[in-house]
């Protein structure tokens, strides 16, 4: 299976996206390849984000050897205006206009395509570079690629037309783009992960799969206590049922730590690619 140049995790939350995306980091960086990991800091023009998870974040990045990127979209936006008017002072006074961060704020999806237009322009200056973008949950991954297509379509021409008509472009580039929805080993999951597949693959014929986190049956031959057997008994139940949907299997891991657990992980990876 060929690398991809941007990939995009996503699911609903607490399945594990963000340890398989440092994983899949961990996993390319071990392989040689300049990796960057991308996280949405916010998705509203706001103060500077201070959260202490992402401190975290970046250290486990640095201790797996890869880099970090953590996306404000007060930062994006000026940075985007600055380009286009060419002059970073009329771009700063612009964005701390309350119209502007009106605007931009209540648009729906105008964050995401910024965000996306900003993720592409760093794949295109360094052809070196693999993106992997984790997404919040899969509301945001399906908005991002919605909003770009809606905003081309609504825009018929101009500077918005033309960008998200070469964002369009990019992302359906073969071997370009590439989006893993991670679910877990559940019926209702599953069903989750179909239906967003299938609102994905609406928008565009883009390269997708399911992959299941936190897989128990391996765990089948030992001796467990009764509410393990039976959630192993459903966990197979529901990949018997989507076997033609969900293709892989992640299994779970004993590891104690955040950062154990990310490197148990690496083996299973190369799936993910």
């Amino acid at each position: 299976m060929s690398l991809k140049r941007f990939y995009i995790f996503t699911g609903k939350g607490g399945v594990g996206k963000t340890a398989l995306s440092l994983a899949f980091c961990s996993h390319l960086t071990e392989n040689k390849q300049n990796c960057l990991y991308i996280y949405f800091q916010n998705n509203k023009i706001q103060a500077k984000n201070t959260n202490t998870a992402d401190k975290q974040l970046e250290q486990m990045a640095m201790d797996l050897g890869f880099k970090t990127l953590g996306l404000d979209l007060m930062a994006c936006s000026q940075e985007y205006i600055a380009n286009k008017l060419k002059s970073e002072n009329i771009a700063k006074w612009i964005i701390k206009t309350p119209f502007f961060q009106s605007l931009v704020n209540m648009i729906p999806g105008l964050s995401y395509v910024i965000y996306m237009g900003k993720i592409l322009e760093m794949l295109v200056k360094d052809p070196t570079l693999t993106a992997v973008l984790d997404s919040p949950s899969s509301g945001h991954a399906l908005t991002m690629l919605e909003s770009t297509q809606n905003f081309n379509s609504i825009f018929k021409d101009g500077i918005i037309h033309e960008d998200t008509n070469l964002m369009l472009k990019e992302l359906q580039t073969q071997d370009f783009f590439k989006l893993n929805i991670i679910a877990l080993p559940t019926l209702l999951a599953l069903h989750e992960a179909i239906e967003l597949k299938t609102s994905i693959k609406n928008l565009a014929n883009y390269d997708l799969e399911i992959f299941c986190n936190n897989c128990l049956n391996q765990f089948e031959q030992y001796e467990l206590p009764d509410f393990l057997i039976n959630k192993i008994k459903n966990e197979n139940k529901a990949l018997e049922e989507f076997e033609h949907l969900a293709q892989q299997e992640v299994p779970y891991n004993m590891g104690e730590t955040p950062l154990q657990v990310i490197k148990e992980l690496v083996p299973s990876m190369e799936n993910l690619v």
